[in-house]
């Protein structure tokens, strides 16, 4: 017994040692190690994406296979995950056709004028700066000699022009690549979501082997808190985004703003990335609708903040955090300190992982108190 109490004591100790020697090789060579998780994270990303698909589609075929177990009597299990899986992807591919089909035309009738302005803007321009170096010879000198320096001018026009096309080829390969990576992405997650039973057996048989049961069942337990929480938190999000897209809609329609339709489906897009996503759309609307009118796009403005206001100080909070068990205090706090702390996935994460530190520090504060018998009203 003491021998085997050794050993475990032994084992600890090289554990704790080998984390010490990686953790001063990563300090020392920190921008290495940067380089190996980031070359890591390339050969995973398809993975990563392909989880997060079947993470958020398996709201989806949860729900679909609930109301399906209520119709098949015989209650195949394979059949029934099989169907639900295909619905769950054509409602994904649906609304990203929706959303394509609403967007991109009104997309390129604007960049049409956008284009068919841009002559007459050139010509502006170029009468300015004209203008400009008949009032200040020095700086005609000083673009003289920049010229002289950098060649003439058909080689400049040369080098932009090789520029534009190496951009375009590159651009073009990451677009190929991007294609290749979502597409495995999407069938990695099929076959997740159609083993997920397994997975997750497999998982924690994992954990048991390593751990000590208390241990592995205080792990299953978060995982589980986890899931159900982020799983809220999504289906809160979509509500959300669904309530600010309505609202938008009927402000931008009684304001006579052109695109209203678009550009409300655009914020409700955008506004999936909690209380800042929807500025995305606003900035867009008001280049869109400043091609036209500059006056409106302002008027736009004042009216997108005002509705953002409304939503994401009173609506987002009691929705949102309601889905997670989160008043709004906490809600708009876990948000703000997530944001400033690590940026835009602070925003994303900040919410749900807010709510379940909160759940596992109750469920913590509540047993001590228990323990303690002490009781606070």
């Amino acid at each position: 017994m003491k021998m085997k109490k050794d050993i475990l004591e032994m084992r600890k100790w090289i554990i704790l040692i080998l984390i010490a020697i990686f953790s001063y090789w990563g300090l020392n060579n920190f921008d290495k190690l940067l380089g190996v998780i980031n070359t890591g994270y390339k050969v995973l990303e398809p993975f990563i994406l392909g989880g997060v698909i079947a993470f958020v589609l398996n709201i989806l075929v949860n729900k679909i296979e609930k109301y399906l177990n209520k119709w098949i009597k015989n209650r195949k299990f394979k059949l029934v995950r099989f169907i639900s899986i295909i619905l769950s992807l054509l409602i994904f591919i649906l609304v990203i056709v929706f959303t394509a089909f609403l967007l991109i035309p009104e997309l390129i009738e604007n960049i049409q004028m956008l284009m068919g302005n841009v002559p007459g803007l050139i010509g502006d321009a170029q009468n300015s700066i004209l203008n400009l170096l008949d009032k200040y010879p020095d700086i005609q000198n000083e673009i003289s000699k920049m010229f002289a320096e950098s060649g003439n001018v058909s080689t400049i026009i040369s080098n932009v022009l090789n520029y534009f096309i190496t951009g375009a080829i590159g651009f073009i390969g990451s677009l190929v690549s991007s294609f290749i990576a979502i597409f495995t992405a999407i069938i990695f997650a099929i076959y997740m979501l159609a083993q997920k039973e397994y997975l997750i057996r497999g998982t924690k048989k994992v954990l048991y082997s390593l751990l000590n049961k208390k241990r592995a069942d205080k792990l299953v337990e978060i995982g589980t808190l986890a899931n159900k929480t982020f799983s809220k938190f999504i289906s809160g999000q979509c509500l959300e985004a669904i309530i600010l897209g309505g609202l938008m809609f009927i402000a931008f329609t009684i304001s006579g703003f052109p695109y209203a339709l678009m550009l409300a489906v655009l914020t409700a897009i955008t506004s999936l990335i909690p209380i800042f996503g929807a500025l995305i759309a606003m900035v867009i609307g008001a280049i869109l609708i400043g091609i036209g009118d500059p006056v409106q796009a302002i008027i736009f403005v004042i009216v997108f903040q005002v509705v953002q206001q409304i939503e994401g100080n009173f609506i987002y909070p009691r929705v949102v955090g309601a889905s997670v068990g989160l008043s709004p205090l906490w809600t708009l706090l876990a948000i703000t300190v997530g944001g400033n702390l690590f940026g835009i996935p602070g925003i994303l994460l900040g919410l749900p992982v807010a709510s379940v530190l909160y759940a596992l520090i109750k469920e913590l504060v509540n047993g001590r108190l228990k323990n303690k018998a002490i009781k606070i009203s």
